[in-house]
């Protein structure tokens, strides 16, 4: 019987990121660092959720509705996740609640999103 650890493992494979190349990854820099310019504008000026969808959909070169949100803090930008690409390869970008941006370059996950799930059943 496997140990509960492995289980949970198991349980949560789906939310994990699938490999890319460091090419593939290197070719998508570019945009996550964009991302991440246009996510500290939004910080500083606000949005909604329909903003936040063209300005991330510009950045990465994709229609509005095929960028991924998560969260619900527009004006201010707070605690907010966004993502989207092609293929395998997603640019990921998040807003902490203090404000904070990030943005990464990352493999679809292997559930087809790339935001992860937020896991439970």
């Amino acid at each position: 019987m496997p140990d509960w650890e492995a289980r949970v493992r198991e349980n949560h494979a789906y939310r994990q990121p699938r490999a890319i190349s460091a090419e593939q990854r290197h070719e998508a820099e570019p945009r996550a660092e964009a991302l991440a310019v246009e996510l500290r504008r939004l910080v500083r000026n606000g949005t909604t959720e329909e903003g936040l969808r063209g300005a991330v959909g510009r950045v990465l070169g994709l229609e509005p509705d095929q960028v991924e949100v998560k969260g619900t803090g527009f004006a201010p930008l707070r605690g907010v996740a966004v993502g989207g690409g092609g293929g395998l390869v997603c640019v990921n970008g998040s807003v902490d609640r203090e404000g904070r941006v990030d943005a990464e370059v990352a493999g679809r996950t292997n559930d087809g999103p790339c935001l992860p799930g937020d896991g439970g059943h």
